[in-house]
């Protein structure tokens, strides 16, 4: 049975500026114009707009966290994909047991941007050296049996049959927990 194909839903975003600097004027335009006297969206100020973009990527952030947390009460996650690096793309993949290894696993990003495509956890993310892209799933009990039987080796055949066969991984499917 095929899936029906759903517009991606965007989690927590560092990436998109531009539309987070409009929504944010907009959306303290729509509510604070009447208490400051502003005429235009332009009167908002600027020290503001960034407060309020900070504040929405808070929530988002919180959002993401608690979902992630959620799916982490049942076991093991993977994350796997590319890091881009000045000498090209390298593949790369870990087993996460909790949101710290997530977090540690990203650290190195200055911008990320989560998304849900039809249940896949998709993380993009920017630095120095240029562009990542991994997608996470959990795994089910019979891909911690199998990983536990490699000794959750740093193998990236090991990390590429987890990821492809659905009897060891599963989508996390966030935005539906």
């Amino acid at each position: 049975m095929k899936t029906k194909k759903t517009k991606p839903i965007v989690i927590y975003d560092t990436t998109n500026h531009t539309e987070q600097y409009d929504q944010a004027r907009d959306s303290l335009f729509d509510s604070c114009a009447y208490d400051f006297d502003w005429v235009t969206a332009d009167d908002v100020p600027e020290k503001m707009i960034y407060e309020e973009i900070s504040f929405m990527q808070d929530i988002d952030y919180q959002y993401f966290s608690d979902k992630l947390n959620e799916l982490f009460k049942d076991g093991y996650c993977i994350i796997t994909g590319t890091c881009g690096r000045w000498n090209g793309k390298v593949q790369g993949g870990k087993f996460l047991t909790c949101i710290d290894d997530f977090r540690q696993f990203v650290s190195h990003l200055d911008k990320i941007k989560i998304v849900d495509e039809n249940g896949h956890l998709i993380i993009t993310g920017y630095h120095h050296d240029g562009c990542d892209r991994y997608e996470l799933k959990k795994l089910t009990r019979k891909g911690y049996e199998y990983a536990d039987n490699n000794y959750f080796a740093h193998s990236r055949k090991l990390h590429e049959n987890i990821m492809k066969c659905n009897l060891f991984s599963k989508l996390p499917r966030l935005t539906n927990l």
